[in-house]
């Protein structure tokens, strides 16, 4: 709101020559004006004469005695303080709040060429005040109200599953970690469908995505379950109270078995799946979360094996003391004598078709083992066995030594407890040292689990690392907190947006819109976007059309143990 919007009085103005009659007279002509403005020849403000304080000094002892014979410029204010008709009222109401200074008489306004033009009683500019304060305090609740929301929209659907509505793995695994807090037993189940892939190949996606729907109703709306959820593909889980003890239990889960393969309506008629389930009790079996869920997914693959059905984890059937002793004495070996190795996957720069980095993978290749570990497997243990950051650096000084004289960069993995070490700043300086590598080329990718860490001390960390000139990438983005806090908080660079935001066809499911929203918040926020899980040129010609900067996944190439070199896609498939 402007001033030339507002009530303005247009009164006349009186010069300094005038005396005290002349002001009495003006306040006599016009008793709502709170000043009479004084200007000069060329019609300029020079001050004004305050009616409270012209009307107090009348009713002093012999004040019109002792006043009469003044002149104008004896009894105004002078000021050089005079807005314009076209100021904002809010920027000069502002610029008095500042400067503590008080509006009470009003205000003097001159014209764009600075000549009088009226005046503002303190009345109307009190007024005007409290508009614009009603006005930004609307403003701030509604505000308020639809961030509320909007954080909450978020937070929903970082718990939910897209396809199907029910949680996700990042959120039952939150609510299995609050029943353990309980410290009563219950159980923890998994579920692996049977068939479900020969299914989805023989019709198509569709029919596919309408069996996962299907189960996953049964399974919430099976009131002997609680939080129900889909971890992935065609994989679920679920708890079961153990009030009844652990007969109870295997009960109610041959009777969801039985459940879950009963016959499904498609668009193709009636469908049918097998299910594995393989759970374990808490306090009976396991007594941690990780080794829950490890305990549970280890028995649904052996009944999955033998053909389907209930199964109950069984530490010698599944896992074996031995076995697990042998993993471990492997491991610490191993990272000893430094014979995990770095593969390396490409990152696509989309508008050019070019590789420009490639990010640096945990591989085990000679194991010595039965079978060589996954890495989710051999992270773990590390982790549990406190070698994640020996391996860590292992790893990072063989990739960081094969990088070449080009321009890429490479991207590093590093978790929460890594970065909050007392010597990781000293670690990574030395290892750019070491390498003669220019810091621009590094890149550390941080997960949303750093949410949950030491939020202000890993944000102090990553600010001395973008100091040192190694850029920050936050990875996952979509699977694990998503608050947009950590956008905010966190000194980054760029948005690794998960994968699973494009493992659906097309852009008009609920998370292509939120890929699509991602990928222009980055570009609002001058962040660079980049999208995992790019196995198909639909994928890439979406998040092209989209804007995405960025794109990794099989399509550009899988990992590989070599060191990496500079490949362009179009010059690959060409």
């Amino acid at each position: 709101m402007h001033f030339e919007s507002a009530p303005i009085q247009r009164t006349p103005a009186l010069t300094r020559e005038m005396g005290f009659h002349d002001v009495a007279a003006f306040f006599r002509q016009y008793p709502d004006a709170t000043l009479c403005p004084v200007i000069d020849a060329q019609q300029v403000p020079i001050g004004y004469v305050s009616s409270l304080s012209f009307q107090t000094m009348l009713a002093s002892p012999f004040g019109h005695a002792l006043h009469e014979k003044k002149k104008i410029h004896d009894l105004m204010k002078s000021s050089a303080d005079f807005p314009s008709i076209r100021d904002r009222i809010a920027d000069v109401i502002g610029r008095y709040i500042s400067d503590d200074r008080t509006i009470r008489d009003g205000l003097v306004l001159v014209d764009q060429h600075g000549r009088y033009y009226g005046i503002m009683s303190g009345l109307h500019v009190f007024e005007a005040m409290n508009k614009i304060h009603t006005s930004m305090l609307a403003k701030l609740t509604l505000e308020i109200a639809e961030r509320k929301v909007a954080e909450e929209k978020i937070k929903s659907l970082a718990d939910e599953d897209p396809l199907t509505g029910i949680l996700n793995r990042r959120a039952f695994v939150r609510e299995v970690d609050a029943h353990i807090a309980r410290g009563i037993p219950f159980a923890c189940a998994f579920v692996d469908l049977d068939r479900f892939k020969h299914l989805n190949d023989r019709y198509g996606h569709a029919v596919g995505d309408e069996v996962l729907k299907a189960i996953s109703n049964r399974l919430s709306n099976n009131a002997a379950l609680a939080h129900a959820a889909r971890l992935g593909g065609d994989e679920f889980a679920f708890v079961v109270r153990a009030s009844g003890g652990s007969a109870a239990i295997q009960q109610i889960l041959e009777d969801t078995q039985a459940e879950l393969i009963r016959g499904i309506d498609s668009a193709v008629g009636q469908v049918f799946v097998g299910a594995s389930i393989g759970y374990a009790i808490h306090l009976m079996d396991t007594f941690e979360q990780a080794a829950m869920l490890h305990a549970a997914d280890k028995s649904m693959l052996r009944i999955k094996g033998q053909g389907g059905g209930v199964a109950r984890f069984n530490r010698v059937l599944d896992i074996g003391s031995r076995e697990a002793d042998m993993v471990d004495l492997a491991l610490v070996s191993a990272v000893a004598n430094k014979r995990f190795e770095p593969a390396f996957q490409p990152i696509l720069d989309v508008r050019t078709g070019r590789v420009v980095g490639h990010e640096m993978l945990a591989r085990w290749p000679q194991s010595g083992l039965q079978s060589d570990p996954m890495p989710s497997q051999f992270i773990q243990a590390a982790e549990r066995l406190g070698l994640i950051d020996p391996l860590f650096w292992s790893l990072a000084d063989k990739a960081v030594a094969s990088m070449d004289d080009s321009e890429t960069f490479l991207a590093l993995n590093i978790s929460p407890t890594q970065l909050c070490s007392d010597y990781f700043l000293d670690k990574l300086d030395s290892l750019l040292t070491r390498h003669n590598v220019d810091p621009g080329r590094l890149e550390l990718e941080v997960t949303e689990h750093i949410y949950f860490s030491n939020l202000d001390l890993s944000t102090e960390i990553l600010t001395k690392v973008r100091a040192m000139g190694v850029s920050v990438a936050l990875d996952d983005f979509g699977t694990g907190y998503s608050s947009l806090k950590l956008i905010d908080q966190l000194p980054i660079d760029k948005i690794k947006i998960d994968r699973s935001f494009v493992a659906q066809e097309g852009g008009k499911t609920v998370r292509g819109t939120i890929l699509k929203a991602t990928i222009a918040l980055c570009k609002e926020l001058g962040i660079k976007s980049c999208t995992e899980g790019i196995e198909t040129r639909e994928n890439l010609h979406l998040i092209a059309q989209l804007g995405c900067d960025l794109a990794q996944g099989y399509l550009i190439g899988r990992p590989e143990l070599r060191a990496p070199a500079p490949v362009g896609i179009m010059q690959r498939s060409a």
